[in-house]
């Protein structure tokens, strides 16, 4: 606001000026001009008195009683040049003849066009003065009236009009800039509402811009440059607000992904990386705006590299230790289109890795399980073929041989169809199932394989209904319940325990056989692992049974946990949701 009333002021003192340089001339000349005017208006007065003398003595008589009258100085000349009358020599008809030679030349002017204007210095008066002769007639007879006025009061005339005048412009320009600066003051008022309004927003010192308030009396411009602004401050505030939005949105999301991003510039200069790419790179933080690390992963910066200078996708393979756990990492990295610079991706496929080896080792199993019965299977049928006079208690150890193995073998297949059937598990197999009644029901037919065994099942009295697949559900308690049977001591003795909450219902077996080394517990429900491969072959076991009920509940949106103690015994819990999701 001071500069801009600054400007005005110096703009008005401009003006002046250049209105001062144009009217000093024009005031100088006009007070010479109004001097002249007035001797002769005061010359054509005196000789409309002339014109009324009779004769020529009393002609200059006239002149001399008027001189009083006339400005300074007042002369009467012929047409001969003879002076009749001069106001300062006193002299009078026939006193004095001015020479051809010398005759002044407002004297010559007024001779030829009635009127002469000069100025030169006058020796008789001693200065310098500023003379106007007039012709007239008289008797038919030419006279010049001739009057002088001193240029010294002229040019104190001139002074002061010039004083007068600088002192009355700058009277009316300090007035006028007064009244503008009221007027300013008064009509700025609103824009230093506006500039306090933003000013906190400009020097940082609020986030946001506020929303500005103007005092006004009546609805004008400056109250609608407000409304303006307070709409565009409010429109960029949404956007800021959607923007804000949207980045924050982004970057949860990149933060709840299970794949790492990191993004540079064309720089290598970091813009972004979220929490499992640093996980990923086993790097503890980084710095938003430095560069790339130097401990990060070599195949990285490659890749990296390559795609700023190839502007193509590029992908790799790294594999690398973190949290004591080793991981596959596929990483790809993508130039970025539009603002320059690469976007690096890193996908784990551990768990793919983890799924092949698991199939290599299922078929390894697998084949391994069906090898060895099929094997002594084929090597006792050639001994009978080979070796048909056996005795007769030797061909029947042999034919009882050859039946458990297919035995064995054909519980390996039926376990392995059961697993396939599993994953096919569909809604429409759900339905109401009562686990009291399920588990009764098991208990029977385990006694009837195991008759000397003694099961007690625990229970609140509840109903204990869950929906689910009734048969795969008995398959998953039977294989529990038969590996509590044939795992147990010489006189087995199982706990069958049912309790309810208002989601779940859970179903736990415990057991007081030999129990499971704690180093096993975390591997006893993948397929064919068995904790004493002996011992299990030895009791039928085929490695399958537990990964069946691992399947079968986890299919049922449930959960199976394991508790052992070598020596005391085993307990496994199966906590069911009472509303299944497959």
């Amino acid at each position: 606001m001071k500069t801009f009333r600054f400007k005005i002021f110096a703009s008005y003192l401009v003006l002046l000026l250049i209105f001062l340089s144009f009217m000093f001339p024009f005031v100088t000349n006009s007070v010479q001009r109004l001097v002249i005017e007035s001797m002769n208006d005061r010359a054509n007065e005196l000789i409309e008195t002339l014109k009324d003398a009779p004769d020529n003595k009393s002609l200059a008589q006239t002149v001399k009683d008027q001189a009083y009258l006339v400005f300074f100085h007042v002369a009467l000349i012929d047409d001969e040049m003879q002076v009749i009358y001069d106001s300062h020599t006193k002299r009078h008809l026939n006193a004095h003849v001015i020479q051809s030679q010398k005759v002044p030349r407002d004297v010559s002017d007024a001779l030829r066009s009635e009127m002469g204007i000069s100025e030169h210095f006058s020796p008789l008066l001693g200065q310098k003065l500023v003379y106007v002769a007039k012709s007239f007639y008289f008797h038919e007879k030419k006279y010049i009236i001739r009057l002088a006025f001193p240029y010294e009061y002229i040019h104190e005339l001139k002074k002061k009009f010039e004083i007068g005048l600088i002192v009355f412009s700058s009277l009316i320009l300090i007035l006028f800039s007064a009244m503008t600066g009221l007027v300013l003051f008064h009509f700025l008022a609103p824009v230093r509402q506006i500039i306090r309004a933003i000013k906190p927003y400009q020097e940082g010192k609020a986030s946001i811009v506020p929303e500005i308030h103007i005092r006004a009396y009546l609805h004008d411009e400056f109250s609608d440059l407000a409304k303006t602004l307070n709409s565009l401050t409010a429109r960029i505030r949404n956007q800021i607000d959607t923007l804000t939005t949207e980045r924050n949105e982004k970057e949860a999301i990149l933060e709840s992904l299970a794949e790492g991003v990191l993004a540079v510039d064309a720089d290598k200069i970091i813009s972004y990386a979220n929490a499992m790419a640093l996980r990923f790179l086993c790097l503890e933080h980084v710095v938003i705006g430095g560069k790339l690390p130097p401990n990060i992963h070599v195949k990285c910066k490659e890749l990296i590299t390559r795609t700023l200078e190839e502007n193509q996708v590029l992908n790799d393979e790294i594999t690398i230790e973190s949290d004591g756990k080793t991981l596959h990492l596929n990483i790809v990295a993508s130039p970025r289109k539009q603002s320059g610079g690469a976007i690096l991706v890193l996908q784990d496929k551990s768990i793919h890795y983890k799924i092949l080896e698991m199939r290599k080792e299922f078929i390894a199993n697998a084949s391994h399980e069906l090898k060895t019965p099929i094997t002594i299977i084929r090597g006792f049928a050639e001994t009978l073929h080979d070796n048909p006079d056996l005795p007769k208690e030797t061909v029947q150890d042999i034919t009882a041989r050859i039946v458990r193995n297919s035995q064995r073998m054909t519980k390996i297949i039926k376990n392995l169809l059961t697993l396939a059937d599993i994953e096919n598990l569909s809604q429409a197999t759900l339905q109401t199932c009562n686990l009291v009644e399920l588990a009764k029901q098991c208990i029977h037919h385990l006694k009837t394989i195991h008759p000397h065994i003694h099961i007690t099942i625990e229970q609140d009295g509840k109903s204990h209904l869950v929906e689910a697949d009734p048969e795969l559900l008995e398959v998953a308690l039977m294989n529990l319940l038969d590996n509590a049977a044939k795992y147990s001591k010489k006189d087995p003795e199982i706990i069958v325990k049912l309790e309810e909450t208002p989601l779940n219902v859970q179903l736990s077996v415990r057991d007081h056989g030999i129990g499971i080394p704690e180093s096993d517990l975390e591997h006893i429900f993948e397929r064919f692992y068995t904790v004493n491969r002996a011992e299990s072959k030895k009791r039928g076991g085929s490695g399958l049974g537990l990964s069946i009920v691992d399947t079968i509940v986890k299919k049922h949106s449930g959960t199976v946990l394991a508790e052992s103690t070598v020596g005391v015994g085993s307990a496994f819990t199966i906590e069911l949701p009472k509303k299944a999701s497959v």
